[in-house]
């Protein structure tokens, strides 16, 4: 790609990458972050042997009886499944939430392209970030050094958020419909067919029926939040265990990459956002209520508006079900 720059940018602290082997000054600094002192030269030793990680130091540390009684507090211990996934983009110094149907494809495969790691394939940066072969995601770094970049003046937390009805509209018919015969979308939708195959495996007939849009509403009113798949999860949860510098809005994402580039030295300036994997939506036309059609009723060169899906019911439930996100995607709107 003629746009990657010629030389890898490393995250903060190379030397806290969670799976390598612990240096003895590594070590310290764990060690200085969790109890408040440096190693003793017993633990030394015997982490040295053991070839211990910096993952297992930790480990250790956080089980220890010293710990425990000591409780010094380092910000982020993975409260949520999503704290992992936050993305240190060491070039803006800026940790950004990728919230899954917000850009995220977009967002990522530009910081892999601002570290000089971009994928020739759109979508590729999903597994290299979760496989830590780009080692840009928060599971891939000891907790001490994300305590380290969240205490630093100099770097920011973003994060884009999207109108919820628009997302949720977006997300059914990805998964639901376009893409739902592929093993990659099973995996995510496989638990919504599983509840209306009275919680047997789906047959491929049925995928390839496929469900309403009110099915997927119904599946997630009569479901816990704690089950709820990442892309329909609320927004909110994404961003439940920090504090955040700045929220911008899809809608203006535009105000978001101006943000970003302004923070990249000089010769990344030119390395630009541009949106990946967006569906185009018919516009204009009668619009005829889809929200209880199936795929093979609505699928098409382009997917329906998305006010063909919205009966009134419908809107009320993901009006009240995702409150919080309209309230925060508002607070982004202002903010953009």
């Amino acid at each position: 790609m003629k746009d990657l720059p010629p030389h890898t940018v490393a995250f903060a602290d190379p030397d806290l990458a969670a799976q390598m082997q612990a240096t003895p000054a590594a070590i310290d600094t764990l060690f200085q972050a969790y109890l408040g002192r440096p190693a003793k030269e017993a633990a030394q030793n015997a982490l040295k042997e053991r070839r211990a990680s910096v993952a297992d130091v930790e480990r250790e540390l956080r089980g220890s009886e010293e710990y425990r009684r000591k409780a010094r507090l380092l910000r982020d211990h993975d409260r949520s499944q999503y704290d992992g996934a936050m993305l240190y983009i060491a070039p803006a110094k800026a940790v950004f939430c990728p919230i899954a149907k917000v850009a995220n494809t977009s967002v990522k495969d530009w910081a892999l392209r601002l570290v000089g790691d971009g994928r020739p394939e759109p979508g590729m940066s999903h597994y290299w970030l979760d496989s830590g072969q780009s080692r840009m995601q928060a599971r891939h770094w000891a907790f001490a050094a994300r305590d380290r970049v969240d205490h630093a003046p100099d770097w920011v937390s973003v994060a884009l958020l999207r109108d919820p009805v628009d997302r949720l509209v977006s997300c059914y018919c990805d998964k639901f419909g376009r893409n739902r015969m592929q093993d990659s979308v099973l995996h995510h939708t496989r638990p919504v067919y599983a509840f209306f195959a009275g919680g047997g495996d789906p047959d491929r007939e049925m995928i390839e029926r496929g469900l309403s849009f009110r099915q997927l509403c119904f599946y997630i009113n009569a479901t816990a939040r704690e089950v709820q798949d990442s892309h329909w999860a609320a927004q909110w949860s994404y961003l439940q265990n920090r504090r955040w510098d700045r929220l911008f809005a899809l809608e203006k994402i535009e105000s978001f990459e101006s943000f970003l580039r302004g923070r990249l030295p000089e010769e990344l300036r030119d390395i630009r956002l541009g949106l990946t994997n967006a569906a185009q939506k018919a516009r204009g036309g009668a619009i005829h209520d889809l929200s209880d059609a199936l795929p093979g009723e609505w699928m098409g060169a382009r997917t329906p508006p998305y006010e063909a899906f919205l009966a009134d019911d419908i809107r009320g439930f993901i009006g009240d079900y995702y409150a919080l996100d309209a309230r925060l995607h508002a607070q982004a709107l202002s903010e953009s």
